[in-house]
């Protein structure tokens, strides 16, 4: 407020639209006179005098269509601009949202067969499904074109609870552009410029951008919302070493669960439920920072996708051992302009890496000066809790268990204090070797009894074995393991190929699938050749 005795400043929109409307009657009362005059002259003199006609037709009939063309577009656009509402997306400017739009109309206009003679372009691209390479016909081509769609839009909005329902008739105008060289790598993008406009008035003007940004928003979530059962990985390219990096689409993982078989089998551990409870509670409304550690091979990055699998959140792959990446970097990379997705994981890998280098004194130990190389233990806490840190989302850090010691934790207090809970993967158990050796061989060995496993898991876990506890057992090594012996059971003839599908096709949308179903050969073992096999893995 102002000091007392003064009135607050008032700031008032002034309405203009009244001098729009006057130049469109005077636009129009001049086209109208002239256009009438000159039809009333040219009909009088094409009657009373016949052998003028064709003087008439050559002198003034250009100069006069010409120029009332020129005016009737004028009139046009002013009218547009009085009575439509035009809405602009550049694919350069907005490149997701623009993906997004695109998508929701090609999948629409698939869905009801409206592509029949029109021109679509062959792309490859992977299945966002299977992670496959795939021919698909891309809707939007190099040649414009125009559709008119209706959207209507229902009051039951999550988001945002209470908006009113509405209905749009939007016409859409798709423009390709030209194509453009872009970066130090030559690739070839395309101006691609979508423009919406639909009719409108100054008392419904507020309702139809209100109703149009909402299915903006629907259609971007529908478009970044991951799909079910798996999980879409980001990593850093750069496409020259003088340039910034940008997170990119690296490849897509399938989320395993503890209910699968063979590969898509995933061994929860006790250990790690407290990460899992605290991400189900906080990630949603926080940064949440975990550190899970253990030796090599026991599933600590198999852990990170299956928990972005439970959260259904994109995983961002990130290596602080670089020495190119620098604190201001690190701090661009995690900001809301570079990650284009609301939440995300954030998976450090091989932490011990960068925690053995700072305590080697390599970078900034506690708010020294800048200008070390690689990304220092100020600028990597700045990022977590401070001003530059993002607003939810999940942080993991994976490593060995030697960055978990208390030496450690005293000479990187601040880094560790930003850490809500730490997760300790270990060896595998007798319970947990049993659990895996069922669970991965029950794809391969179908209609065993329950008695039977468990006869086949104690002979496996025999006491001379080299699985009954004797040696330290990771996950990656038992895997390894049952694999190699179910390729020497396949070259002996145990067993049966049959062709599954692992994805399905559907035509059309820029995010749909690929031009046919992948197929895949899946081996099974006979049932009069069980003993054998399980003779040969135990």
């Amino acid at each position: 407020g102002g000091s007392p005795g003064t009135a607050s400043p008032r700031v008032e929109v002034v309405r203009s639209r009244w001098r729009e409307q006057l130049l469109a009657a005077c636009l129009f009362l001049a086209l109208a006179l002239p256009t009438a005059t000159v039809v009333v002259v040219v009909a009088t003199e094409w009657q009373n005098r016949p052998s003028q006609r064709g003087w008439l037709i050559l002198g003034f009939g250009f100069y006069i269509l010409t120029a009332l063309r020129a005016v009737w577009s004028l009139f046009v656009r002013v009218c547009e601009r009085i009575m439509y509402l035009r809405v602009e997306l550049r694919r350069f400017v907005s490149p997701t949202l623009f993906e997004a739009i695109t998508d929701a109309l090609a999948k629409e206009s698939e869905r009801q067969g409206l592509t029949c003679s029109w021109d679509q372009e062959a792309t490859q691209e992977h299945d966002r499904l299977t992670g496959d390479i795939g021919i698909k016909l891309r809707f939007w081509s190099s040649q414009a074109r125009s559709l008119r769609v209706c959207v209507i839009m229902t009051g039951d909005d999550e988001q945002q609870p209470g908006a009113a329902a509405g209905k749009l008739d939007l016409w859409v105008t798709f423009s390709p552009g030209e194509d453009v060289i872009c970066g130090r790598d030559s690739r070839v993008e395309r101006r691609e410029v979508l423009v919406l406009s639909t009719r409108t008035s100054s008392e419904t003007a507020l309702t139809d951008k209100a109703l149009l940004t909402r299915w903006f928003e629907r259609c971007y979530r529908a478009y970044t919302e991951p799909l079910e059962g798996i999980v879409n990985v980001y990593a850093l390219q750069e496409s020259s070493t003088d340039w910034m990096p940008e997170w990119k689409f690296e490849r897509v993982k399938p989320c395993k669960t503890s209910s699968g078989t063979g590969q898509s089998f995933f061994l929860e551990r006790s250990s790690l439920n407290k990460v899992l409870a605290d991400a189900k509670l906080w990630s949603g409304s926080a940064l949440r920072v975990y550190m899970v550690t253990g030796p090599p091979g026991v599933g600590k990055s198999e852990f990170t996708i299956w928990l972005a699998g439970q959260l259904r959140l994109p995983v961002y792959r990130l290596c602080l051992s670089s020495g190119r990446l620098t604190d201001d970097r690190l701090a661009q990379l995690l900001s809301q302009s570079a990650i284009t997705h609301n939440s995300v994981l954030v998976q450090v890998d091989e932490f011990q890496g960068t925690v053995l280098r700072w305590l080697d004194g390599s970078g900034e130990l506690s708010g020294g000066a800048r200008g070390a190389s690689g990304v220092t233990p100020g600028g990597f806490c700045e990022c977590l809790q401070g001003s530059t840190a993002m607003g939810r989302g999940i942080v993991v850090l994976t490593g060995t268990s030697e960055i978990g010691t208390e030496q450690v934790k005293q000479r990187l207090p601040a880094v560790f204090r930003r850490i809500h809970c730490v997760g300790e993967l270990g060896w595998m158990s007798e319970q947990d070797v049993r659990c895996y050796f069922r669970q991965f061989l029950l794809r391969f060995v179908p209609g065993n009894s329950a008695e039977e496993w468990c006869q086949w898991e104690d002979a496996f876990l025999r006491k001379d074995g080299p699985w009954a506890g004797s040696r330290p057992i990771s996950v990656d090594m038992l895997k390894q393991f049952l694999m190699h012996q179910i390729t020497e059971s396949s070259c002996l003839g145990l067993g049966d190929f049959t062709s599954t599908a692992t994805g399905t096709a559907t035509a059309g949308g820029t995010r749909g699938g690929a031009a046919g179903s992948a197929r895949a050969a899946e081996f099974l073992v006979r049932a009069e050749k069980r003993k054998e096999f399980f003779a040969l893995i135990c």
